[in-house]
């Protein structure tokens, strides 16, 4: 009897043991912005929702949505050598001279104003 190797899973979940920051992509390559109670899609990257991809669940989630609406979204991993700040409320992205420290939380200027 052959004796069988078994073979590696491969996965195109994304597999990193750090901190990794991702956008998510449409199928008409438009990124997923808003807030948790308004959801959009847009085609300004800059106004695009930072998600931690372990944190946030996306491979779940983008699974959830591939079930329920029968639509591909991406998570696509962003640079982590971006100089980029991330609002701890809302996870818009801006540069660091946009940031306000609270002392606690980093906030854009849209969060800092609420």
């Amino acid at each position: 009897m052959e004796k069988k190797t078994p073979r590696p899973i491969v996965s195109a979940v994304m597999d990193d043991s750090s901190s990794v920051k991702v956008l998510i992509v449409n199928e008409e390559g438009q990124y997923l912005s808003g807030t948790a109670t308004h959801w959009e899609f847009t085609e300004e990257r800059c106004r695009a929702r930072v998600f931690d991809y372990a944190q946030d669940h996306v491979a779940d989630q983008l699974q959830l949505v591939r079930n329920a609406y029968r639509t591909v979204w991406i998570a696509v991993k962003l640079d982590p050598h971006e100089a980029y700040e991330f609002c701890d409320r809302c996870g818009a992205r801006m540069t660091a001279t946009y940031a306000w420290f609270s002392g606690k939380f980093f906030l854009c200027p849209g969060c800092r104003t609420q």
